[in-house]
């Protein structure tokens, strides 16, 4: 089959009656984007309805009341609740990775989503061009302008009402982002061939490249290509400093070069775009509160221990649930690098969760590692040069997380409540009435004496909670110098290997979710992980076993990958 598009001229007719096919057809691209916003709404309030209802009826509530009733058991047996749980089953594998040649693809729903996204856009791109080569061209590059401002919109953090719309949070619409930036980026690519290729077969390559307006659209997919670049994960665990500065640079300067690259229809999406950036900008510096806050270094251990104070009216957005986690940056007021690192911080907004929340003293605690970035070692500093007990000002974003969307875990919707955590954070059980067993691992014994720090008690008293370490902490040298005190930490670590719940090697994930899972048959079961990739992989691998089986499983991975 040959090339069908062909290069000649056309009259002003005739490159009207084009103009408007390339503005019909980037409207239809960017309207087509909200439908599935839209669908995901309307099957988020039928099922409100439908649990309205279900809520109110005699069945519904003996559901509610007998979660282990003969009458349950018999039905999720039948082949009726088979069908019933297909959906269970379906979701849980479209959450799964997909793997190819030992490389793991990421999650299929977001493959599979994007390739039908990209189908479509790309029928968009070709449907009623013709054989003109130019109209071609320009259809890639307009089709995908029309995506920008959904993909500014799937980025905001503060600001997000695609966010809103789903009932979701920045950290779950972002991994969309990440899929509608490829796409995105694949037009553009279609769009630059086409074009350089027109250059070359026309002989005026060299002519067209130092003018504005080309010179501007190589710019911008030159800048597009550094940062799909940069976000690919073996530069992020690198450098996630560059990638984040290279982010936000090209996403600041995109906007305005594609401004003045498009003279037609174009204009109007980075318009909209570079708009809800600056007002999602605007609202998070209006947000973000510089408190002065007390460093501490945790005798022991590698872990910076960071207690500020909350104004009274964000309150109310701090306790109300846990989990959640703030961004962190150095205000110019306590900076005191050389000029270089000095604007680093600039950049520098690192996640942390939050560790505890009095809401009395309206104290909130933060727990950060000791690593190699900018921002830690800088917190390690204060805390070192003899601050502990001294103010210093720190700014604080947030909150932000999943958990403002959680399901009532307390509630009647679950039955037991899993919590698996590795590292630093961990959640506790505050509900005396929740059946939930908490999995920790860490490094070592001294990792897991901040939660007690001043207490008489210790998080082994519970007998819910069973801690792991993983490896003997006395034997890093630069841990132990860091120390403020190595006897103090000698000693609380000697308390905790006391505990009744503690282990001194790696969890068995497998007996320890086969034993959850045996309990109750028909238990409905909700599982929060927050740790390392492998050890959420292998959680969620052993968890799928009883998925399968058409058991009931609430899933939440909370991760700082992006």
């Amino acid at each position: 089959m040959s090339w069908p598009w062909e290069i000649y001229a056309l009259d002003a007719a005739e490159k009207e009656a084009r103009r408007r096919s390339l503005d019909r057809h980037a409207a239809a691209a960017q309207l087509s984007a909200l439908v599935p916003v839209a669908a995901v709404a309307l099957y988020r309030l039928g099922s409100w309805l439908a649990r309205r209802l279900s809520s109110s009826s005699p069945q519904g509530a003996e559901y509610l009341a007998v979660p282990n009733s003969p009458a349950l058991k018999q039905r999720r047996r039948s082949v009726a609740g088979s069908w019933a749980g297909a959906p269970r089953r379906a979701a849980w594998w479209l959450g799964d990775d997909a793997v190819l040649l030992g490389v793991r693809w990421g999650p299929r729903d977001q493959i599979l989503a994007g390739v039908g996204w990209a189908v479509w856009l790309v029928f968009l791109c070709v449907v009623g061009t013709g054989k003109d080569y130019l109209h071609l061209t320009k259809r890639f590059g307009i089709v995908a302008l029309s995506q920008l401002p959904m993909q500014y919109l799937l980025a905001l953090k503060s600001v997000n009402p695609i966010a809103f719309a789903l009932g979701s949070s920045h950290e779950q619409v972002n991994r969309w982002h990440r899929v509608l930036g490829w796409i995105i980026y694949l037009l553009l690519f279609a769009h630059a061939c086409l074009y350089l290729n027109f250059y070359v077969h026309e002989g005026i390559l060299a002519e067209r490249l130092v003018r504005l307006v080309p010179a501007l659209g190589l710019a911008g997919f030159l800048g597009m290509s550094l940062m799909n670049t940069t976000a690919l994960r073996v530069i992020r665990q690198y450098s996630y400093r560059i990638f984040f500065i290279t982010h936000l640079a090209v996403a600041m300067l995109l906007p305005p070069a594609i401004f003045f690259h498009s003279h037609h229809g174009g204009r109007q999406y980075v318009v909209e775009a570079l708009l809800f950036f600056l007002i999602d900008l605007v609202k998070r510096k209006v947000d973000t509160i510089t408190a002065p806050a007390t460093l501490e270094l945790i005798p022991g251990t590698s872990l910076i221990k960071i207690v500020t104070n909350i104004p009274p009216k964000k309150l109310d957005r701090f306790r109300k649930h846990a989990g959640m986690h703030v961004y962190l940056s150095i205000p110019a007021a306590a900076r005191r690098s050389a000029p270089v690192a000095y604007l680093l911080f600039e950049f520098a907004f690192n996640p942390f969760t939050i560790a505890s929340m009095d809401e009395e003293s309206g104290d909130l605690t933060l727990v950060a590692r000791r690593q190699k970035g900018p921002m830690t070692k800088t917190l390690a500093q204060f805390a070192a040069d003899g601050l502990s007990g001294i103010k210093v000002p720190l700014s604080i974003e947030g909150p932000y997380g999943c958990a403002s969307h959680f399901p009532n875990l307390a509630g009647p919707e679950f039955d037991r409540v899993l919590l698996v955590a590795g590292g630093v954070g961990m959640i506790l059980n505050e509900s005396p009435v929740a059946r939930v067993q908490m999995v920790w691992s860490v490094r070592g014994a001294g990792d897991a004496t901040w939660p007690v720090s001043g207490t008489a008690g210790s998080i082994l008293d519970d007998e819910n909670i069973h801690l792991f370490l993983t490896g003997d902490i006395f034997a890093d040298p630069d841990v132990v110098a860091s120390s403020n005190n190595e006897d103090d930490a000698i000693e609380l670590s000697s308390n905790i290997r006391n505990g009744p719940g503690l282990s001194s090697r790696r969890p068995d994930l497998r007996k320890i979710v086969d034993d959850l899972f045996r309990l109750g048959v028909e238990d409905r079961v909700a599982v929060l992980v927050c740790g390392p990739d492998e050890m959420a992989r292998e959680l969620r691998s052993y968890i799928g076993f009883w998925v399968r089986k058409g058991r009931n499983v609430w899933w939440h991975n909370e991760s700082f990958a992006w």
